[in-house]
């Protein structure tokens, strides 16, 4: 019973209940007539289709603007005629409505319908469901067919040049003076021990001194990259400008992964995963502003939830000038290699640098890799 469905009932009991009693031969007939109609309808509600429903989508994920669709499939698995009825789909914050037509036993048809992308974000696509009722819409039942589906709309990225974005030039890492029993540089010779790799035998030293002797190195350490993006509400003079501050982190985060180099990908709020380009572009994806932000803070719990990292991306918008900015990213150790960029849409591309820490002004996207390119200068 829809609310509509309880109206009708109600009003016709009384009706009926106020033409009896004071012998009302028009509101008896108005309650026995609107009580007779819900009867009627819920006839409608008897019984459930028997359909098969399958929804196909072209892509998991896509750019934000590129075009999505996806497919309805629909097949009678009745042994019988299914006569029509209303599939309702989910599509985002929308709907898409299909109006099934007589089916015979075992056919099948398809509708396509699209999916907007004109936002970056997380769309949900589902569950189908079907709608069976009468024609006043006085009673209903709804018959759910699918599951959910999820498309990643991405946001926009473009290509970096070099390794670790230019300013890691190694293939090994770094050695550090930590020891270890097996990496790339050599240190010096000690004497075996139980469980040391036989493989790093050094035969001609343990033939002069009579007694076993194995190589020992240096640990080389990959360089470390975090990536930190200020989502602070406060920080961005409108949406659009957080938008290019996004695709700025994702496309630094996604040349790092490609690098094969270890990633930390950092808001004000939270550690995203960076497993996989892929996968880092799902998160970034779901990212929003939030009233917690500043740039004081970002690199505070940056220096906090990412220690050790030998090159820091601070992105931050137009609300902090490039002084402050630089201010802020030399609290980093003095060895670790920061660059700063203030996100002002539409301005000039500028590249500062002074001892560790180079800061950029950045207003449009395609200027990325060049701004980079200076940087590395």
């Amino acid at each position: 019973m829809r609310t509509a469905g309880w109206i009708a009932l109600l009003g016709g009991i009384l009706s009926l209940v106020l033409g009896i009693v004071f012998g009302w031969l028009e509101f008896t007939v108005v309650g026995v007539l609107a009580i007779v109609t819900v009867l009627i309808c819920l006839l409608f509600t008897i019984g459930r289709p028997k359909l098969e429903v399958w929804v196909q989508l072209t892509d998991r994920s896509v750019v934000v603007g590129e075009r999505a669709s996806g497919q309805l499939h629909v097949r009678n698995a009745s042994a019988r005629r299914h006569w029509g009825s209303r599939l309702d789909l989910p599509v985002g914050e929308g709907a898409a409505s299909f109006s099934l037509p007589g089916l015979r036993p075992g056919e099948v048809i398809s509708d396509g319908f699209r999916i907007p992308t004109d936002r970056r974000g997380l769309v949900t696509v589902g569950p189908a469901h079907s709608v069976q009722g009468d024609p006043f819409s006085l009673t209903g039942r709804e018959s759910r067919w699918t599951d959910e589906l999820e498309l990643y709309v991405h946001p926009r990225t473009v290509a970096l040049p070099g390794r670790q974005t230019g300013f890691v030039h190694d293939l090994e890492g770094h050695a550090s003076t930590h020891l270890t029993s097996s990496d790339m540089n050599f240190h010096a010779l000690r004497p075996y021990v139980a469980g040391d790799d036989r493989r790093h035998v050094h035969w001609r030293s343990t033939a002069r001194t009579g007694k076993l002797m194995v190589r020992q190195f240096e640990e080389s350490r990959m360089s470390r990259v975090a990536v930190s993006l200020d989502t602070g509400r406060a920080a961005y003079l409108d949406e659009d400008e957080f938008e290019l501050g996004i695709s700025v982190a994702a496309s630094v985060a996604v040349q790092t992964l490609l690098s094969d180099s270890p990633l930390t990908l950092l808001t004000s709020r939270d550690t995203l995963a960076s497993v996989t380009p892929t996968r880092t572009l799902d998160e970034m994806s779901v990212v929003e502003q939030s009233t917690r932000g500043g740039i004081s803070d970002l690199v505070h719990s940056t220096i906090r939830r990412a220690p050790g990292s030998s090159v820091v991306f601070v992105i931050t918008g137009s609300s902090s000038s490039l002084a402050t900015l630089r201010r802020a990213c030399s609290r980093f150790d003095v060895d670790a290699r920061v660059v700063g960029i203030r996100i002002d849409e539409g301005t000039e591309l500028r590249v500062r640098a002074a001892g560790n820490v180079t800061v950029m002004q950045l207003g449009d996207l395609e200027d990325l890799p060049r701004a980079m390119r200076k940087a590395m200068e």
